[in-house]
């Protein structure tokens, strides 16, 4: 969004008595500011969103296309005019009279997901009884960029031609706020939290299906996160005490895994992303997962911090061991660098300190800290919704193919290591 004036203007003033002095906040005054802020972010929200006030797909020209299908742009030109009889979009925008009224090919999310799925060669097709893949992208410090990466992971796979179901384990909301859903409009029964609920509760399900929503991404279905999701850390432990004092055996660890099994046969991946905690509900995340992304900043304090979340990790992971019928394995682990500035002395240095920590755990993508990044924040959008950059065309590129080197090093292990896929490089 460029047009600052679009935004609303700041209205709510802080509570003042009769000599016009600042007064004490009451309880009444944080009820107003609730209201107040719900009401100013839905406003912002439509003006980032204008002009459906909704989050729009992005659409892609002839030369995009080409690059997604990994062609080049004369053989997809050659392809495009077969469009029709393939019963695939051309992208040519036509009058009633069926003539030509633009000379560049645009083409739709749709279309253009469907000409990567008719192409076939940028996904791996699953065997018979291969079930999706499930991606936890986790750290329990905030700000390290896991909402951003999780949403690019599953908008990114799906113009791969894989169906993706993203999974938000946040009470904030933000991955459901980057697919277009206002969380504060999201039902009990659209989130994990009837699956932590107690059996005897009218709420309860031991079934994720019901939680399933589409999203403006075609492609990509959301479980989607809200406030309510505080409740599962009171409900999971209290169910674990009630079983063992009935004599009976819960592993709160795997209430997510057996809701996910007859789902992943329908997804490809699932991509969940978790709050920057490590608790009953995000341990019931990794735990239901076949792999772990951690995106670090390349920074003290957050090398410091992910020690300490593997400290954590492995004393709930013992706990959840002595309840598993079967060890617990993933097929890979990647740490990736985020928010890089590769260009700083210090900041190369802490790059050696995420490889000495990590060693072949550390992936080969890092992530830069660019204007496109903060841009998307701001605009609650991924380098893959944007369809003309507004700033250096050079700074979007770096942006975007950091971003494609790590979806494809994501793929590229999920292929290998957990499909056991040995038939081409990705």
């Amino acid at each position: 969004m460029s047009d600052q004036e679009q935004l609303p203007s700041p209205t709510l003033l802080a509570p003042r008595g009769s000599s016009g002095t600042p007064s004490r906040v009451t309880l009444d005054d944080l009820d107003t500011l609730d209201t107040h802020v719900s009401e100013m972010m839905d406003r912002i929200k439509a003006a980032v969103y204008k002009p459906s006030g909704e989050k729009i797909a992005p659409t892609f020209n002839a030369s995009q296309l080409a690059a997604l299908c990994n062609r080049t742009v004369p053989s997809m030109q050659r392809l495009l005019e077969k469009a029709v009889d393939l019963g695939l979009a051309d992208g040519l925008v036509k009058d009633a009279e069926g003539k030509k009224v633009a000379q560049q090919r645009s083409f739709t999310l749709e279309q253009t997901i469907d000409w990567v799925t008719h192409l076939k060669d940028q996904r791996y097709i699953r065997k018979p009884g291969q079930p999706g893949a499930v991606i936890t992208v986790g750290f329990f410090k905030g700000g390290v960029g896991k909402t951003v990466v999780s949403t690019s992971l599953a908008q990114a796979l799906s113009l791969k031609g894989y169906k993706v179901l993203a999974i938000d384990f946040d009470p904030q909301g933000s991955l459901t706020t980057m697919l277009g859903r206002n969380p504060s409009e999201v039902e009990q029964d659209e989130t994990f939290t009837p699956l932590a609920l107690p059996q005897g509760n009218p709420g309860h399900r031991d079934s994720l299906i019901e939680s399933i929503r589409p999203t403006y991404w075609s492609g990509v279905d959301l479980i989607a996160g809200s406030t309510g999701l505080f409740a599962c850390e009171f409900y999971l432990p209290l169910r674990a005490m009630n079983a063992q004092s009935e004599g009976k055996r819960f592993n709160f660890l795997e209430v997510l895994k057996k809701a996910l099994d007859p789902i992943r046969a329908e997804y490809d991946y699932v991509i969940i992303d978790t709050p920057p905690a490590l608790s009953y509900t995000t341990m019931n995340a990794y735990w239901a997962s076949d792999a772990i992304l951690m995106p670090v900043v390349p920074e003290g304090l957050s090398l410091q911090s992910s020690v300490q979340f593997w400290n954590m990790f492995n004393e709930l992971a013992t706990v959840g061991s002595s309840l598993a019928d079967e060890p617990k394995t993933f097929a890979w682990l990647g740490i990736v660098p985020s928010k890089s500035e590769s260009h700083k002395p210090q900041v190369q240095e802490m790059m050696r300190w995420i490889q000495l920590l990590y060693g072949a755990y550390t992936l080969a993508s890092d992530l830069p800290m660019t204007d496109v990044i903060k841009t998307g924040g701001t605009e609650f959008a991924t380098v893959y919704d944007i369809t003309s950059y507004r700033g250096s065309a050079k700074t979007y590129v770096r942006a975007r193919e950091a971003f494609d080197r790590l979806v494809t090093e994501v793929d590229y292990m999920t292929r290998r290591q957990h499909w056991g896929d040995t038939t081409k490089e990705v």
